[in-house]
């Protein structure tokens, strides 16, 4: 047999067993292609009477799904499904009669996980990992997957399981139902896969419909749901073929979830999704070996929640990391930072008491400049003020080592004026983390005018040492995040004060897509540190005036944000719990818009003013700003980011809807370049590459 197969090679051995592994050879050709080859090798020898039973491995000659692949078939829907339809129908034949055992090892993840779900029988090894995190990505498991999860365990598991794309130990996927066994290594695995097959040589799975317990089923959705808002399909399909996977016979879910699954790939969603949360971040991530430098001793200054924050990345990242002070007992709580995050992680079992141990013995609190003496990094975090970083950045600079450099956390201070107080602005850059940093996977990286070359590929190694995914801006005012964060707020403000009630815009934000509605983020980061911002801007245009002299109003009365319990929410002192508060000194509009209008003004505002970014060279390419306002300001998933969104409207409708809000101020004029791409037609990509040039 082994003389006809492309892909597979097997091995029978005396007893009758069939091991099939898959061959090196033609690594390009895609999976669908792998596994119907796969699946007639099985049907094949389960015909033959002398077999008594099949174990393989993951049939799939890559670890990774080519997703890119995937779309190219995917894309000719009626012949995609068709095949699929086809290749689905035949599992049912695998988990009847004979046994059919796979093995699982390593990351089994994605499409190669689906096919292990085939099996009658899933045997994993200990160090295995088990999940689906195409979930993340606009898509929902295919191939099987969803439908046989179902069926493996209780519906509530499986809603976080297939939706979240949470990847699960070996023994927490026994625990769920999906592993049948847990054992140490591949031998072991063999082993226990030829006794079962000689001990059970008749197998029986039930492909009728199983019960389900709807309210509990119910439960488990609700939170997904109200996250998802209806606005990735995925999520949709995916719940629906959970419930029908246990209400329908096997074959029949399995036909429905081909269907589905076809459905989303042509999704607009899925591809934008894809292209952001997939390819982009894994191209952002990727190491750059190519400047030698390896970075071993960090100083941060600075020991507040971010300066902390910072400091435990590098702790937890193996780096000595000296944070500094006005005083050690200020940089003593900074270090108590870390080991208050490090202890909820030891909780969970994520970390062990030893590692934690080890992290904190990273972190060194001084209040002596000095321990910054030769030192690889210096990163300042410290207030946003210009005067106070120039002095803690001219304090600082002579303690790098020759081959260092200074980074400044800032979120909207031009970087080429904090460097010009280095008589090396060339080793001078930006690196604005997220708060809380410890959960915040997005660093802006700033060049300023005179940044080298050399000292942007460092800035990026760090970040990536860190664990951190990096997109790099050109210096302008508030650089690109903050700077398009900015007109949200802005426009939020904008509407309240033509009367559209607070609790309109807020709900029409969640609805849009945005997790926090954009007055209650007003809140969090206080409105005096907002004015703050609004004061480092070179110049204020008449909305931007409008917005702050509001602001500066709701101060005055003390209206501070969450911490001062009253701003545009009030919040209860014992309880904390918020109620919106509506300005009465507002009056409501005689006519309110379309909560349709509400969402697109939200949305189309950050991504106008993204465009402006790159048409400005603040931004060289447009997946940057996709990554950055998906995962550093909460921009709407569904999107796959600012351009996404543009791509998603059409760029002839986008800037036809931006000319009619053009009444509510200087935010929504338009660059003429974007005009002139309009009038061509033009999209930021063409699947999962980008036009601009």
């Amino acid at each position: 047999m082994n003389k006809n197969l492309k892909y597979f090679h097997t091995e029978q051995n005396t007893q009758g067993i069939v091991l099939i592994h898959p061959s090196t050879k033609d690594s390009n050709t895609n999976e669908l292609d792998q596994l119907e080859e796969f699946i007639a090798i099985i049907l094949v020898y389960l015909q033959e009477p002398e077999i008594k039973g099949i174990i393989y491995r993951n049939p799939l000659i890559t670890k990774e799904t080519d997703y890119k692949s995937l779309y190219s078939v995917a894309s000719y829907a009626d012949i995609f499904e068709e095949r699929l339809s086809l290749l689905l129908s035949k599992i049912p034949e695998l988990q009847q009669n004979k046994p059919v055992i796979s093995i699982v090892q390593h990351d089994c993840t994605g499409i190669s996980m689906a096919a292990a779900l085939w099996s009658s029988r899933r045997i994993a090894t200990q160090e295995a990992r088990i999940g689906f995190p195409e979930a993340r990505y606009g898509l929902f498991p295919g191939f099987g997957a969803t439908v046989l999860t179902s069926r493996l365990t209780d519906p509530e598991k499986a809603v976080p399981f297939l939706t979240q794309g949470n990847i699960l130990t070996a023994m927490q996927a026994q625990e769920t139902g999906i592993i049948d066994e847990v054992v140490s290594d591949l031998t072991e695995a063999l082993e226990s896969a030829q006794q079962y097959i000689l001990q059970h040589p008749v197998l029986q799975v039930t492909t009728s419909p199983l019960p389900i317990n709807t309210e509990a089923f119910e439960a488990s959705t609700a939170t997904i749901k109200r996250r998802s808002n209806g606005l990735i399909s995925a999520i949709d399909h995916s719940l629906q073929m959970i419930l029908n996977a246990r209400q329908l016979p096997l074959k029949e879910a399995l036909m429905q979830e081909a269907q589905r699954y076809t459905r989303v790939w042509n999704s607009p969603e899925a591809i934008s999704m894809l292209r952001t949360h997939y390819y982009g971040i894994k191209d952002a991530i990727r190491p750059d070996a190519s400047t030698g430098f390896e970075l071993k001793k960090l100083g941060v200054i600075g020991a507040g929640m971010m300066g902390s924050g910072i400091a435990y990345e590098g702790a937890r990242a193996g780096i000595d990391v000296f944070l500094k002070d006005v005083d050690l007992a200020q940089a003593s709580r900074g270090k108590a930072y870390s080991e208050k995050v490090s202890s909820k992680l030891v909780q969970q079992g994520i970390l062990t008491e030893n590692t934690q141990q080890q992290l904190l013995t990273h972190i060194h609190p001084t209040d002596q400049m000095t321990d910054l003496e030769n030192t690889d990094l210096i990163i300042e975090a410290v207030f946003e003020d210009k005067v106070l970083k120039a002095e803690v950045t001219s304090e600082s600079l002579p303690y790098l080592n020759a081959e260092g450099f200074f980074a400044s956390n800032t979120t909207s201070l031009p970087i080429s004026e904090l460097a010009s107080v280095s008589s090396k602005p060339e080793n001078f850059i930006g690196m604005h983390f997220f708060s809380p940093v410890d959960r915040m996977a997005l660093v802006e990286i700033i060049r300023g005018r005179k940044t080298s070359e050399d000292t942007l590929k460092k800035a990026l190694q760090v970040a990536r040492q860190f664990g951190k995914i990096p997109i790099v801006v050109y210096d302008g005012p508030a650089f690109f995040t903050s700077r398009i964060f900015f007109n949200y707020l802005l426009e939020a403000i904008t509407m309240l004060l033509e009367g559209i009630p607070a609790n309109e815009i807020e709900q029409q934000a969640r609805i849009a897509g945005f997790a926090v509605g954009p007055l209650a983020v007003l809140d969090e980061i206080s409105l005096p540190l907002m004015l703050h911002v609004y004061d480092q801007l070179p110049q204020l245009h008449p909305s931007q005036k409008r917005c702050y002299n509001y602001l500066t109003k709701l101060v005055t009365a003390g209206r501070n944000g969450r911490k001062t319990a009253k701003g545009f929410y009030d919040y209860d002192a014992e309880t904390g719990k918020k109620t919106i508060w509506q300005d009465p000194e507002i009056t409501e509009a005689d006519h309110l818009p379309a909560g349709e209008q509400i969402r697109k003004r939200l949305l189309h505002v950050m991504s106008l003013d993204s465009f402006r970014c790159l048409d400005e060279g603040v931004l060289q390419r447009p997946i940057d700003g996709d990554i950055g306002s998906v995962l550093g300001i909460g921009y709407a998933t569904h999107t796959g980011g600012v351009f996404g969104h543009i791509d998603q409207v059409g760029l002839s409708a986008f800037v036809n809807e931006c000319q009619e809000y053009s009444s509510y101020g200087e935010q929504w004029e338009i660059p003429p370049a974007l005009k002139q791409l309009a009038d061509r037609n033009f999209s930021f990509y063409t699947g999962f590459d980008s036009n601009w040039s």
